[in-house]
C-alpha cells in the first residue's frame, strides 16, 4: 500500500539493508542485521502486525456493506397435532412433514451514508494501524541502536581500562630497577603496585559493564545462546565542524516522515468519519428486500383415480305429482397419491418484493447520545493530533540541544586529553628522574585516564544523539 512506503524512517532504510542477512550466532552481527533480527522476531511488532490485519479486515468487512446481502434459508419440520397446511391450507391432525426453500436479498437503499462513512472510518484506521506499525518498528530500532552503541562503548572502555594496566604493569617495572638502584624509595613502588591493583579491578568493572551491555542487547533481540552473540565493530569517526541542521528545519522534514503524525491524523480522520456514520442513523432508512421460495408439504396429493360406488340423494325436485322426485349423484371414491417432490418444488414456487421505510423518531436516547459520544471523540482525535505535533516539535528541540551539547563536550573533552596528555609525558619523565613522586604520576596518569574515558563517551552519546536526529529527519540508521 502507497500510504505505508516513502515518507517513513526505516520503512525504506536502504535495499541493500532491508534484505541484509540475518548472521548466525558465532558471527559478527552489525547494527542493520540487528534491527532486522528484532523486526522480525519481536512480539510487540508481531502484535502490532496481527493490530494490522485486524484492522485490514474491518475495512474489508465494512466495505462488503455496501452490497447487497443475500442469504438462502432451508428447514424440514414435522408438525404433530391439528395445524394447517401451508401449501395445501387444509386442516391436518396427523403427523405432517414440511419443507421449506427461501432465497433472500436485501439492500439499503439509503441509510444516512451510514455504511459509507463508516468504511471511509475503517479504511483511515487501517493506514493508521500501518503507521503504528512502522512506528512500534522505529522505537525498537533506535532501542537496538542504543544498546549496540553502549556495547561498542564499554569495549572501548575495557580496551583503554587494559591499556591503562599494562602502562601501569612497566612503570612497576621500571619503579622496581629505581628503588633496586637507591634512586628512589621503597614506597614509590608501593604507590604503583597499588596503583596497578586498581587498574585490575577497573578491568574487572568495565568487564562487568561491557558483559552486562551485550546482554542487554542480546535480550532485546529475544536471542537465547548470548555466549555465541557477537557484534561488529563498524568505524566511528566525527568529523571536524559536522554541519547539523536547524531545529525548525528538522522539524518541518519530521512533520512529513514520522509515522506517529500520519497515524495521529488518520485517526482524527477516522473518528470524524465516525461521526458523519453516526449522525447517519438520525435519517431515515429505506431499504429493499426481495424473496425467492418454494416448498414441499406431506400433505400435498393428486388424484389417482376414481370409482363410483352406488348413487345419493342430494336433494329433490318439484313435479306435478305430490310427490317430490329425488336427485341423485354418483358416489365417487378417489385413490390419491402424495404429489413428487420436484412438482412441489415447481407448483409451489413464490417470489416477493418489497421496500421498508424506517424514520427513528424515539429510541431512548440512545442515537442522540451515540451520535454526541462520537462528536467528542472526534474533537479529542484532533486534539491528540495536535500534542503529537507539539510533542515532535518538543522532542526535536530536545534532541537537537543534546545533540549540540554533547559535541561541545567532545570537542571540549578532546582539548582536556590532549592538555593531560601533556602533562601526564611531563610527570612521567619528572618522576623517572626522580624528580616527582610516584603520588603525582599516578595523579597525572588517572587524570588522563578519566579524560579518555569521558572523551570515548562523549563521542558515543553524540553518535546516539546524532542518529536520533537522523531518525526525525527520516534518515537510515546505519553507522
Amino acid at each position: 500500500m502507497s500510504f505505508l512506503l516513502g515518507s517513513i524512517f526505516l520503512a525504506s532504510v536502504s535495499k541493500s539493508q532491508s534484505q541484509d542477512s540475518i548472521a548466525p550466532l558465532g558471527q559478527e552481527w552489525t547494527l542493520q542485521q540487528c534491527v532486522n533480527y528484532a523486526w522480525t522476531h519481536n512480539l510487540q511488532v508481531k502484535q502490532a502486525a496481527l493490530t494490522l490485519n485486524i484492522a485490514k479486515n474491518n475495512f474489508t468487512a465494512s466495505k462488503g456493506n455496501l452490497l447487497p446481502s443475500v442469504n438462502g434459508l432451508a428447514s424440514h419440520t414435522y408438525n404433530f397435532g391439528r395445524t394447517i397446511d401451508p401449501f395445501t391450507n387444509t386442516f391436518a391432525t396427523s403427523e405432517v412433514l414440511s419443507e421449506d426453500f427461501y432465497l433472500q436479498a436485501s439492500f439499503t437503499i439509503f441509510g444516512g451514508l451510514q455504511n459509507l462513512n463508516t468504511v471511509k472510518q475503517n479504511e483511515a484506521a487501517f493506514k493508521a494501524s500501518g503507521y503504528d506499525l512502522q512506528a512500534n518498528k522505529n522505537t525498537l530500532a533506535l532501542s537496538i541502536a542504543s544498546g549496540y552503541l553502549q556495547v561498542l562503548l564499554d569495549r572501548e572502555l575495557l580496551q583503554q581500562a587494559r591499556d591503562q594496566h599494562e602502562v601501569t604493569i612497566q612503570q612497576v617495572e621500571k619503579t622496581q630497577k629505581l628503588v633496586d638502584a637507591g634512586s628512589l624509595a621503597k614506597g614509590n613502588l608501593y604507590d604503583v603496585q597499588a596503583q596497578e591493583a586498581n587498574d585490575e579491578v577497573n578491568i574487572i568493572n568495565t568487564e562487568n559493564q561491557l558483559n552486562m551491555a551485550m546482554l542487554g542487547l542480546a535480550q532485546q533481540l529475544d536471542i537465547d545462546s548470548i555466549q555465541l552473540f557477537k557484534i561488529a565493530k563498524p568505524e566511528i569517526t566525527i568529523s571536524d565542524n559536522p554541519a547539523i541542521n536547524s531545529p525548525d528545519l528538522i522539524y518541518s522534514q519530521a512533520l512529513t516522515n514520522q509515522p506517529d503524525i500520519f497515524s495521529s491524523r488518520l485517526k482524527w480522520e477516522s473518528a470524524e468519519d465516525g461521526r458523519k456514520a453516526a449522525a447517519g442513523a438520525l435519517y431515515p432508512k429505506l431499504s429493499v428486500s426481495a424473496t425467492l421460495g418454494t416448498g414441499y408439504s406431506g400433505l400435498n396429493k393428486e388424484i389417482v383415480n376414481s370409482t363410483i360406488q352406488g348413487y345419493q340423494v342430494i336433494g329433490f325436485a318439484s313435479s306435478q305429482s305430490a310427490t317430490p322426485i329425488p336427485i341423485y349423484i354418483p358416489n365417487e371414491v378417489y385413490s390419491y397419491k402424495l404429489t413428487p417432490f420436484s412438482n412441489q418444488l415447481t407448483d409451489n414456487f413464490n417470489k416477493s418484493i418489497g421496500f421498508r421505510l424506517s424514520i427513528p423518531i424515539f429510541n431512548g436516547l440512545q442515537t442522540n447520545m451515540a451520535y454526541k459520544n462520537a462528536k467528542l471523540n472526534a474533537m479529542n482525535a484532533e486534539y491528540n493530533y495536535e500534542t503529537t505535533r507539539m510533542n515532535l516539535r518538543k522532542s526535536v528541540q530536545q534532541a537537537y540541544a543534546d545533540a549540540e551539547g554533547a559535541l561541545k563536550k567532545y570537542y571540549a573533552t578532546q582539548k582536556s586529553v590532549e592538555s593531560l596528555k601533556e602533562a601526564y609525558n611531563y610527570t612521567r619523565a619528572r618522576y623517572d628522574a626522580g624528580a616527582a613522586t610516584s603520588l603525582d604520576y599516578n595523579t597525572a596518569k588517572n587524570n588522563l585516564a578519566k579524560a579518555e574515558s569521558d572523551l570515548v563517551q562523549a563521542k558515543y552519546t553524540y553518535v546516539f544523539k546524532l542518529k536520533v536526529l537522523d531518525y526525525y529527519e527520516g534518515k537510515p540508521l546505519k553507522l
